[in-house]
This record gives structure tokens, sequence and C-alpha cells, in this order.
């Protein structure tokens, strides 16, 4: 019989309080998104939420009691000792295979003992932002000093790479404008098309063909790269030495991050997705980084471009962070607070305050509501929104309404995958 008492590391008939804390603890410690799915971790999530469900309710709690109690009376001595052997393995197992992961050289992983190393060694990374071996030939424009461990990269440059001299790129143009002319006249020999389309297929190709080769004789390269604890851009033109992008962020001079997206439909079909990241903390006001761009999301992450890529890996190394901070967050202050953003005017307002076993809506300054997990009578998405009713809400005729509901505007809400885990982790909603 599995003893859920074990799974979560408390003793027999321990009080609610102390299994949510043990809940709360192991949940983050094994969370899936902290250890990029690996099957070991996830089945002890499983292991552990199954424990939590079954013990954090009195009704299944008492009967399971009186299971496990009558089990463990008719063991024999004999028994009880292989038990306990049984367990002894099982936790020198769990911590080979923790150790396994945590040293696992080519994984893109971080350790908790690595979280107050703040400093970046000064050494070209390994892996690129999704996990791959980087190839030894990417060269980059210089190093970040102060993201922590560095977790993965991205360089278009090469080693020996340089811009090209004023001859060759005169000479590169030359070739582009021969090559335009080439294939103008060519479809004006083929093709014999009236003086109106003459002139357009002889400009057009040599348009097409100048902007190529323009667009190849630029110097203009990126580097991206994320850390347990921060991430950095640089960006040259014209030469290395000229970084017109050189930002460098810790995620300590953060406290939320907004992402904002905007699917773009021409006559129904689907012309891709805008999107804009935010960086910001909310304590000063002020915005440390910004990207924007766009990606189709039909296509595979790896395929998207490496903007949305690198916000995405920064987002993930973020949320984790968020989850490590979470006990500290929760004794200090007793909850975690979330933000609504609005980037049209770049302001914020704090909105929701989570707690171990609660919601809290803040209405103003000096009002609030709380909602307990066992006061939720139904949590349900409509549209952008997500709604939360109390108990207490009723509907009646003629949309006449009485008692408590609320919705959380998702597509301002900052922090959202930190807010999904948040739920699922205090509140046991898995949204």
């Amino acid at each position: 019989m599995k003893n859920h008492y074990d799974t979560l590391e408390i003793k027999i008939g321990a009080s609610e309080a102390e299994i949510k804390k043990a809940f709360r603890k192991l949940a983050v410690k094994y969370h899936p998104d902290k250890n990029f799915d690996d099957i070991f971790f996830a089945k002890k999530f499983i292991e552990i939420k199954e424990a939590y469900d079954i013990l954090i309710d009195p009704i299944s709690k008492k009967v399971y009691d009186n299971q496990l109690l009558n089990f463990l009376n008719r063991q024999t001595a004999e028994e009880i000792l292989k038990q306990e052997e049984k367990r002894q393995d099982q936790k020198k197992k769990q911590k080979e295979e923790e150790e396994k992961f945590y040293y696992e050289p080519l994984k893109p992983f971080y350790s908790s003992r690595d979280r107050d190393q703040q400093e970046t060694s000064q050494y070209k990374p390994i892996l690129d932002l999704w996990g791959n071996k980087l190839n030894d030939n990417f060269d980059f424009l210089k190093l970040p000093k102060r993201i922590g461990k560095i977790i993965g990269a991205y360089s278009d440059l090469i080693i020996g790479m340089e811009p090209l001299s004023s001859s060759q790129k005169t000479i590169r143009l030359l070739k582009g404008l021969f090559i335009g002319l080439a294939i103008s006249a060519l479809i004006y020999f083929i093709g014999r098309p009236s003086e109106i389309w003459t002139v357009i297929w002889l400009l057009v190709p040599i348009a097409i063909a100048l902007w190529i080769s323009n667009n190849s004789i630029k110097f203009e390269h990126s580097n991206f790269f994320v850390g347990i604890n921060g991430f950095a851009e640089y960006r040259c033109e014209e030469n290395r030495n000229n970084i017109i992008i050189d930002k460098e962020v810790n995620f300590n001079d953060i406290t939320d991050i907004y992402l904002h997206q905007l699917d773009k439909k021409v006559n129904f079909n689907y012309q891709g997705t805008d999107f804009l990241y935010v960086f910001l903390n909310s304590n000063n006001g002020k915005v440390a980084y910004f990207k924007e761009g766009k990606y189709d999301k039909k296509n595979k992450i790896e395929k998207q471009g490496n903007v949305i890529n690198f916000c995405r890996k920064v987002e993930q190394y973020w949320t984790i962070y968020l989850l490590d901070k979470m006990e500290k967050d929760l004794e200090q202050k007793g909850h975690i607070l979330f933000n609504l953003y609005f980037h049209e005017n770049n302001s914020y307002t704090p909105y929701i305050k989570i707690g171990i076993g609660q919601i809290t809506f803040i209405k103003s300054e000096n009002e609030e509501f709380t909602y307990k997990f066992n006061e939720i009578k139904k949590m349900y998405s409509k549209g952008n929104d997500l709604f939360i009713e109390h108990n207490n809400f009723q509907k009646s005729f003629f949309f006449f309404k009485s008692g408590n509901a609320d919705k959380i505007p998702m597509l301002n809400l900052c922090n959202r995958h930190f807010f999904y885990k948040a739920m699922e982790i205090l509140l046991g909603y898995k949204i």
C-alpha cells in the first residue's frame, strides 16, 4: 500500500498546515517546468500531487488513515523490515536520479545551488536556445557578466567573419546589377511584353537583385544569451566594435514579464501573430527591456524565429526563478502579488494576491475580496478572461445577480505562466 505520508515526507496524522507546507515545498522542487519534463521528476510530481489530493481532503484523509493504520498493524516484523529496506533503496535511487539530472553535461539544467551565483563565467556557451550543442565556429561579440550560469545562446556571427571592404561591396553590387539586367533581358526577349510591361520587367528584376546584394554586404549580427539569473542581447552594425544594442538584465532587477499577442487575419485567413514582450520593474515603474516582432504559430517552435524563441526561453527561466522565490515570498508577505499591465500608456495596477489555499482580488486601496479554495463554486474561461464564482453567487431571471464573482483579464496579467503554476500549487486548480 502506498504511504502518502512518506511521499510528502511528513509524519502520519500530520495537520492540514503541515500537509500544505510539505506539498508546496516538494511541488516547487519537482515541478516538471523546473526539470524540463524529465521522466523521473514528472512521475515524482504526479505522486506528490496524488498524495496531497488525498490527504488535504478531510473525508478522503480519514478513510485513507484508517486503511493505512489497518495495513501497518497487520504487518509482521519481517515485512516491516523489508518495507524499511525498500524505502531506503527508493531514497538512494531518488538521490542518484537527482544528481544524474543535475550533472548531465549537455542538458540545459540549473540547480538551486547555482541560484546565488550572479556572476557569469567568461566561457563560450555550449548549447543553443533549443538545447542543442552549438557549432564551435560560432563567435560572440562579448559575453554577459551578471546573468549567472548560461543556459543557452544564439549567434549568427562566425569566427573570422569581418565586414567587406569598399571594393568588395562595389563588386558585389555590380554583380547584382549584372544579374538583374540579365534576367530582365531574358524576360524581354522571351516574353516580348508591351511597352508598359517592358519597363516593369526591366526594373523589377534589377531592383530585387540590388536589394539582395545590398543586404548581403551589410555587417549586422546579433547575440542572445539566457542564464539562470538573467538574459542579455548584443547587436553590432558595420563592424564588431560598433555594438548598437548592449543590454544585460538580471532577474533581480525586474518584477514582471508581460506578453501581448495579436493574431493578424486577412479575409479570415491567418497571416501571422504580432507579439510584444515587456520586462518591467513595478517597484520603480521602469521598463528594463522590451522586444516586439512577428511569428507564425503554425510552424514548429524552432522555425519561428530567434527573437520569439529567445523571449520564450527567458520567460521559462523567469517562471522558474519565481517558483524558487515562492516559499520565501509566502513566508515574508503571506501571498504572491500579480499586476495588470497596460502597454499603451506603460501603466500597471496590483490586481490579485494568491496565498496558500486562497486568492484575493484587490478592488481598491481599501477593499479586497478573498476566495478560499473550498469556497470557489466555479472557475472557467470565456474569451480572454478567467472567471471565478463564489459559492454565494447566484444568477436569477432578467439578468439579476447576487453574491461574488470576479474576472481576470488574462491579456493584461503579468507573469502568466507563473500565475498558472501558483494556482496549481497553492489552490490546486490546474488551468
